[in-house]
């Protein structure tokens, strides 16, 4: 029996990996044919510098979509408070 262990863990993770991306590669093609998922041509351009200004914007898009950062918070709430006061 134990001769056959070795064989049947490494089918078994064969198995388990091939059914995770066979999985996966289902999901993302029924999203795009849906609809949920959208391809996005991005032109790059190798000469295209990035201002500050560019950068700026993105970092505030990507603040809005995730919520407020932690540097927003007022800074009383990081200060301990006290029992007796």
């Amino acid at each position: 029996m134990k001769k056959y262990t070795n064989k049947i863990l490494i089918i078994t993770a064969i198995v388990l990996v091939l059914a995770m991306v066979i999985g996966r590669t289902v999901d993302f093609q029924t999203g795009y044919r849906s609809g949920r998922i959208k391809y996005e041509k991005i032109e790059k351009d190798s000469t295209q510098v990035i201002t500050l200004d560019d950068l700026d914007a993105y970092v505030d898009s990507v603040e809005t979509r995730h919520g407020t950062s932690l540097q927003d918070e007022k800074s009383s709430e990081n200060q301990p408070e006290t029992s007796h006061q």
